[in-house]
């Protein structure tokens, strides 16, 4: 299961190396809580939206799309300022890091259920690589699961150069796993190269296009 935590966020289901489940619907607008999006909501709430404020579906897809989510909840789009405002005290951005957690947490049970068994839990992305507490958050309380945080672990900062502590389960520089050793599903942060797989997606079209 891959969490890929950043201003845009989703969670993947991947059994036999393909994705087979997606937090993500026909837009990048339904699943988890975002920087700016709002994700998961009852259909009928545009609706609502329209015929309560007046807006237009055009102010509609706007509000849901670049105005809701994180920024919706506290103003800030940025998880960094989001945890700044809440260790100041206030207590709509204590809540959005809650719902921000709950929400992927949510997903990570649900995909569980998808696979049946899982191997691993990844965390990539902006927040995935790099935001502790929201790693120790989302898989709090999951230890039925064999899902757990190795604190210590999950606390150290490791640069993208860095070559891992160990290396078990061949992983490359920058990557780390925060379970704790023997677990039952190894917990691991990943970076992410999302410009490379692009690359790789790209070339592969292009060759399944030229002529042999």
């Amino acid at each position: 299961i891959t969490l890929h935590l950043g201003n845009g966020a989703s969670v993947s289901a991947i059994q036999g190396g393909r994705s087979v489940d997606t937090s993500m619907g026909m837009t990048p607008l339904e699943g988890l809580i975002m920087g700016t999006r709002c994700g998961d909501v009852d259909p009928a709430v545009p609706m609502l939206l329209s015929e309560i404020t007046g807006r237009s579906r055009e102010d509609v897809h706007r509000l849901l799309n670049f105005e809701s989510g994180l920024k919706g909840l506290t103003g800030e789009s940025d998880m960094r300022e989001v945890h700044r405002l809440a260790k100041s005290g206030d207590l709509d951005a204590q809540l959005a890091v809650e719902m921000f957690c709950y929400r992927a947490r949510k997903y990570l049970g649900a995909y569980y259920a998808v696979l049946g068994h899982v191997d691993a839990v990844v965390f990539t992305a902006g927040i995935g690589e790099h935001d502790p507490e929201v790693r120790s958050r989302i898989c709090a309380g999951l230890g039925r699961l064999g899902i757990e945080v190795d604190e210590e672990a999950n606390g150290r900062i490791v640069e993208k150069s860095e070559s891992p502590e160990t290396s078990d389960g061949g992983l490359r520089p920058g990557e780390r796993a925060i379970s704790p050793p023997g677990a039952e599903v190894a917990v691991l942060v990943i970076p992410t190269d999302e410009e490379l797989e692009i690359a790789r997606e790209a070339f592969a079209c292009a060759r399944q296009g030229t002529p042999t």
